[in-house]
């Protein structure tokens, strides 16, 4: 493989556009077409800058027998026992992430949105068909939301061991998340931000559908649906954003994906589904049984706090025990 076919492969493999390329190397994109289509060869000093940026070795780029982009450096005995990722795999893990950040939300839309057939058929009491109906088209909607998490699922399998191993990364990987998430930062203000602001909008919705049925001569109900689509869309732009900033977190072991942080999350995982499981049997089962879901959705905020301070309780109690264990072993 020649060195314009190298570059071409390194700039898709990062999603880089030739005009994203050329400015990270403070070149004009004309330079880059002309690298890649062969038309001339780029100096020692961008040579080098490419091997910074691509995490790649200078003798993978100009040495074209040499197909292998493991750093020469890095291919010796470095001792450690964790498992190594590579520029190839963090790429390919950020591409199915974030291609699935999207779809997921939708799902989860989809999830708070099958709380409204019922809501809106229940105006016609009256009629045998409509609460049944009402609920089927829920059961089908949520099936779809289903469906989306498993495809989800499936897409993400080879990637579930750095949710519960530690890791170490490659050469170049992590200037690399790390300039991807500084560049989406303010997109994730700006969808919490407005997330923030539409669930204020919901509650004034809700409260209003006190008194506003009597003043504009609308059912209730309908106020009520309107509400929770408003409520779907700010959890759709939550999820959104906090899923493409989990990604890169993930890979750069921050936060919540901090090595001790994973060791701590396999002794609590268990806990936290079982917790979520049950918070969504109480929700759906006063919410059918009551069909009051203009007050039912409170579950899922009261559910959330509550949980922040046993994920609390549950760190302090895993977290003493493991410094026990570790105190022990030292001795």
């Amino acid at each position: 493989m020649i060195l314009a076919d190298k570059i071409i492969e390194l700039r898709k493999q990062n999603n880089w556009s030739q005009e994203e390329l050329a400015e990270k190397l403070g070149v004009s994109r004309q330079a880059i077409s002309k690298w890649e289509s062969a038309q001339s060869i780029p100096d020692l000093e961008r040579i080098l800058a490419m091997s910074h940026l691509f995490g790649v070795s200078t003798d993978y780029l100009i040495k074209d027998e040499i197909e292998s982009r493991v750093i020469q450096e890095e291919k010796e005995e470095s001792g450690s026992p964790l498992r190594r990722l590579s520029m190839e795999e963090a790429n390919a893990f950020l591409k199915v992430k974030l291609q699935s950040a999207k779809s997921i939300a939708f799902g989860v839309w989809l999830c708070i949105m099958a709380a409204i057939p019922p809501i809106l058929f229940a105006i016609w009491n009256e009629q045998a068909f409509a609460e049944p109906l009402g609920i089927i088209i829920s059961a089908f909607i949520v099936a779809g939301a289903v469906t989306i998490f498993l495809l989800n699922g499936f897409k993400l399998k080879p990637f579930q061991w750095m949710e519960k191993e530690p890791f170490e990364t490659a050469y170049g990987i992590d200037g690399m998340v790390k300039e991807r998430l500084q560049n989406f930062m303010p997109k994730f203000m700006v969808r919490i931000v407005v997330g923030v602001v539409l669930c204020i909008v919901a509650i004034a919705t809700f409260v209003a559908s006190d008194f506003l049925p009597q003043l504009i001569q609308i059912e209730q109900n309908v106020i009520v649906a309107i509400g929770l689509a408003i409520v779907a869309i700010a959890v759709y732009l939550f999820v959104s954003g906090s899923t493409v900033r989990g990604a890169f977190l993930r890979l750069l072991q921050e936060d919540d994906y901090h090595p001790d942080k994973k060791v701590l999350n396999k002794k609590i995982e268990p806990i936290a589904g079982v917790y979520w499981i049950v918070t969504t049997a109480i929700y759906l089962a006063y919410s059918f049984i009551t069909m009051k879901w203009e007050y039912s959705w409170i579950v899922w905020p009261v559910a959330g706090i509550l949980f922040g301070a046993l994920y609390i309780v549950l760190e302090l109690i895993y977290g003493k025990k493991n410094k026990q264990v570790n105190d022990d072993n030292h001795f």
